[in-house]
Order: structure tokens, then sequence, then C-alpha cells
């Protein structure tokens, strides 16, 4: 197996090494966004075929990944340490990483196509190892700093023999053989397209892209002032702290997600009224189809027009962008709440939520009133998404549960009177 993907690979990983790309880096002269940019790129790769591998269905392409370290937490940690969050991307680039990206999860109905992307991706440690020093010497740091490349250190030689042993030890067939090779062969091909466009780097080519904050973000709109970045940022921060149940629930990739879904509701700023409210009410259905009410969207928003208003009094038509998608939520709520008794109702069981025994969270009785709101406004499914979790007995006490059943009774009664 290893001897057939060497030979069906051998011309497309020389057309990769040749490129102008890996000349400057080892003559020294690599420019560092073309160095963030690749790590960009590589991380939006590794991240789907990391994802599609954990929860694979063929046992043994299972098996054979489970050996394979995790990429993606060693790419985040070597553009954390380049300070890369505000260095523009090479954009064609990215680009690139996406529709190869496109390309994987398409290809990923036949599971055997990741074994010949790992192929690629594992066998590039191997030269990582070697290229290190150069790619620190390119970004002037030392190189123990750096830890995506060579990742296995003085284990490389032996971590590749056991790869290629696993994979030779897979009872294939030669169809299943030759579609390994071919997803090898495509892998260095898009590597190779986006290596190309890495270097030389095109005046116009640097733009900050979303994937700089989030490598899952895709290829959303982006603010490109750096300051509106900033406060992009800084307003995603103050709404992911406003509710500890989007920590607990979303953990890490959601705060991700959080602060590049922030960049692209301040670029909706300098789009069209109705273009940014179209675009709200899609992005609405979106977070409150998977559990997140639109009472943590209205908060985003609002902190976002705030700081807006404060540090660009001279656009007043950015910080009132979303008046009218805001001004359609407080409607709706004076339709759909039954006025004071939803209000009695939230201080009530947030009181009762806090006083149960175990595990607890914050908040939770205006996020469920929310989702509840959601779920009456047209959202199918808006309720039991959020609802489902806060009711989860491998997370909850009884008494927690007992409390989020007894809560949904009453909302329900509410609403029917106030129909």
């Amino acid at each position: 197996m290893h001897g057939l993907i060497r030979a069906k690979t051998a011309s497309a990983h020389a057309r990769l090494e040749a490129l102008p790309f890996f000349q400057a880096l080892q003559q020294g002269c690599l420019p560092k966004p073309a160095i963030i940019s690749l790590l960009r790129s590589l991380a939006i790769i590794h991240a789907v075929v990391e994802r599609e591998l954990s929860h694979v269905a063929d046992s043994r392409v299972a098996e054979f990944a489970r050996h394979v370290t995790a990429k993606v937490p060693l790419l985040m940690a070597d553009l954390e340490v380049l300070d890369a969050a505000g260095i523009p991307s090479v954009t064609s680039a990215i680009r690139g990483a996406l529709k190869y990206g496109a390309e994987i999860l398409a290809d990923a109905d036949d599971p055997m196509s990741l074994v010949g992307v790992l192929y690629v991706l594992e066998g590039s440690q191997n030269g990582g190892i070697t290229l290190k020093r150069s790619y620190a010497h390119c970004l002037r740091i030392n190189e123990e700093k750096l830890l995506y490349f060579g990742c296995y250190g003085k284990d490389t030689a032996a971590n590749w023999n056991s790869f290629t042993a696993g994979m030779n030890a897979l009872e294939l067939g030669a169809e299943q053989a030759q579609a390994i090779a071919l997803s090898a062969t495509r892998c260095f091909e898009g590597l190779r397209t986006i290596c190309a466009e890495l270097h030389p780097i095109a005046e116009d080519a640097l733009k900050h892209h979303v994937t700089a904050i989030n490598f899952e973000a895709g290829d959303h709109a982006m603010p490109q002032n750096p300051y509106e970045i900033e406060l992009a940022l800084r307003a995603g921060r103050t709404a992911w702290k406003s509710y500890p149940y989007l920590e607990k629930r979303f953990g890490d990739r959601g705060k991700r997600f959080t602060s590049s879904d922030s960049c692209w509701l301040v670029a909706l700023t300098r789009m069209p009224t109705h273009t940014a409210t179209r675009s709200l009410e899609w992005l609405r259905t979106v977070l409150a189809s998977r559990g997140i009410p639109t009472i943590v969207l209205e908060g985003h928003l609002r902190a976002i027009s705030r700081a807006l208003s404060e540090e660009f009094p001279e656009h007043p038509d950015m910080s009132s962008r979303f008046g009218p998608f805001l001004a359609a939520l407080d409607a709706e709520r004076c339709v759909l709440d039954g006025g004071a008794n939803i209000s009695n109702l939230i201080k009530q069981y947030e009181r009762r939520f806090l006083d149960c025994d175990g595990f607890t969270v914050a908040s939770a009785a205006p996020l469920l009133v929310s989702a509840w709101i959601d779920e009456r406004s047209g959202i199918a499914g808006a309720f039991a998404a959020t609802r489902d979790w806060f009711a989860d007995a491998a997370r909850f006490s009884s008494h927690w549960i007992n409390s989020v059943r007894a809560f949904e009774i009453e909302l329900d009664r509410v609403g029917s009177a106030s129909c």
C-alpha cells in the first residue's frame, strides 16, 4: 500500500516542493503573512479531517486514525504565539483551503479517502522536522516555539514507520487502494494550489479574513478597519460573558464562532438596512434552532450598536443599522410574552433554579423564555433545542429538571391566556 501511494503521488509531491514558496523558505526570505496564511489554511484542512474522523463509521479507519495526533490545537497555539490575529491573510490561499476542505467533505462518503489525506498530512511532518528551523528563521523566533512543524520531534521516523505499517495492514481491495492513492494525490494538489498563492504575494492579496478569528468560519464578510475588528471582538466577549450557559454548552469552539459572528455583524453595519435586516433574520433562525435563543443575539447587537455610537460618532448610520430588526423583536415580545406575567415568572423561576442542588446555570429562565418566544414566532424546534439541554438528567438534578418542566407548563399557560 505504502509503495503504491508513494509511486502514484511522486509527481504531485515534486510539483509541490518545486514551488517558489519553498524556495523562499529555504532562502530565509518567506514573509510572515505567507507563513501565517499557510497555518490558517492547514487549520481549515485539519479541522475538516479531524471532525470527519471523529465520527467515521468504518471501524478500520477509526482505529487507524486513533493513533494520529490532533493537529488543530498545535496550529492554534502557533498562531497565538505569532500574534497572528492582527495580521491579514492571503485571501486567495484561504479560499483555496476552503475549497479543498469542501472536496474532502464531498469525498468522505468513502471513509478510505480520509486515509489518503492523512498519508500526505502525516508525511509532511517528515519534511516539517527539517524545515522547522527555516520557518523559525523567517519568523524571527526560536524554533522551539513552533509546535506544528515536525510535531513528533525525535519520534518522527518511528511515528511514520508505525503509520505506514498500519496503512499496509488495512485489508483493502485493489479498487480501494487506488481510491486512497487518488485521495492522496488530490491532497498534494490542494496544498500546491494553496502554496502557489502564498509566494510571491500579489499586491492586493492581503486582507483581513474571518479565518484569522475562527478557522472554521468559512468565507463570510469581515471588517477591514482594525479598529472595527477590535470593537467586534470586544462586543463578542461581552455577549459571551453575559450568559455562562454558552461556555458550559459550547466551549471554546462556541467562543470562536461568537468572535467570527461578531466580525460579520459589524460588517453588516456597512451594508444597506434591508440587507442587514434580512441577514439578521437568517442568523436568528440558525442560532435559535441550535440552542442559542434570540436574547443572546439581541444583547450582542446592542453591545455592537453602543460601541459604534461611542467610538464612531461620525457614522450614526452604522450604530443604527440594527434598529429595524431590534424594533421587530420588541414588538414581537409585546404580542407574545403576556406583559408583566412573563417578567414575574422569570424572576420567580430564576430564584428557583439557583436554589436547586447540584449543577446550576445562571440566567436559565430568561434563556428558556427567549427560546419559547422563538418557537412561537415560527422557528420550529427552537424551544426544544434549548430546553433539552437544561433538562438533561446526566447534567442536572431531578429538582432542577422538575423546575424546568414546571416552568414550561407556566409559560404555555400564560401564552394561552394572552392569545
